[in-house]
């Protein structure tokens, strides 16, 4: 379950924490993605913050953490005041299910992975579009404070971001691991969602994703529903999924 320090963090009265009020990309892809679904049944938003999803299906219903943020919305909807980590819903009772810049502020994303695969009905769809690949430095907000700002090891670690955010540097370590993982799976067992954990800051906001507990490979998420017997809709092949970046993953329920 998710722990006391979280559960205060996004209960105080600062906005920023919650989200952006206005996501008009993701609102487009979640609409593009529910069309391709079985409709009628319940969407479940999993860290809805504001809300600002809430007129994407007729039969939302919005999920977060954070009660404090659910009662300052100004959008009218359903609304859950509960951990995604453990879901206070029943077996099989969601037809849709997304979530935008949330999954990687969660402990535990592999139970909220668990919980999903519980609340779906066979043949529902879920979309996961977390901030992947959060970084280490964000705790510390080292893109966002001026030099003048930062200890001196600090200073030296913020002017090697623009090579560590190469994507040469990056790759140079991703492509390993996702090779290992193609040839897991070919086990014909299911994987484990693998992520690499972090150190939230949980004491003041200083910039995007300061906040995360996890870093995430969308490789890992196609490659845990895969191994599942998911469709994987939004990488339906091995070139899609082994250079997937930063786009949402969308997989289907067998």
């Amino acid at each position: 379950m998710t722990c006391p320090e979280a559960i205060s963090f996004y209960n105080a009265d600062d906005a920023a924490r919650w989200g952006r009020q206005e996501l008009p990309e993701a609102f487009s892809v979640t609409r593009r993605w529910l069309a391709r679904a079985t409709p009628g049944g319940v969407v479940l938003e999993l860290g809805c913050g504001h809300g600002s999803l809430a007129q994407v299906a007729e039969k939302y219903v919005g999920l977060d953490l954070s009660s404090l943020a659910l009662s300052r919305s100004r959008e009218r909807f359903p609304r859950i005041a509960g951990d995604m980590e453990r879901l206070p819903l029943r077996d099989r009772s969601v037809q849709f299910i997304f979530s935008w810049a949330a999954l990687e502020h969660v402990p535990h994303p592999e139970l909220v992975l668990g919980e999903i695969e519980r609340v779906l009905v066979r043949g529902g769809s879920v979309l996961l579009a977390p901030a992947w690949h959060c970084r280490p430095w964000a705790a510390e907000g080292l893109e966002f404070k001026p030099l003048a700002d930062l200890m001196p090891t600090q200073r030296l670690r913020k002017r090697a971001l623009p090579l560590r955010n190469s994507l040469v540097w990056r790759g140079a370590g991703e492509i390993p691991r996702r090779a290992l993982r193609e040839l897991r799976a070919r086990r014909h067992s299911p994987l484990t969602f693998d992520y690499a954990r972090l150190s939230p800051n949980l004491t003041e906001y200083v910039g995007t994703d300061c906040d995360a507990f996890t870093s995430m490979d969308p490789h890992a998420a196609i490659m845990y529903f895969l191994s599942r017997g998911w469709d994987v809709l939004s990488h339906p092949t091995f070139r899609t999924r082994f250079l997937a970046r930063h786009e949402p993953v969308i997989a289907r329920k067998p």
